[in-house]
Parts: structure tokens; sequence; C-alpha cells
């Protein structure tokens, strides 16, 4: 069996590019607003 082996012998990046924190924040407080929304309209009947 051959081994396969690339032609440069960089390390492998863990992440090309990390999440940023501020896309991060906006979903999490989106999902909380709707969250907080679904509650208060089940909540209202």
């Amino acid at each position: 069996m051959k081994t396969v082996r690339p032609d440069n012998s960089d390390p492998i990046p863990l992440r090309a590019q990390p999440q940023h924190v501020g896309t991060i924040m906006i979903r999490f407080v989106g999902l909380l607003l709707a969250a907080v929304v679904v509650l208060a309209l089940i909540w209202s009947r």
C-alpha cells in the first residue's frame, strides 16, 4: 500500500479562519429573542 503525502510539508491548520465572536453573539441574541417571543406568545394565551 502506497502512502500519500502532500507536496508541501506545511502543518495542517486546525481552522483556516476562526469564527468571529460577533457573529456568534448575534446568533445567540437572535435565538434568545426568538425563544422569548415564542414563550411570551404561549404564556399570553
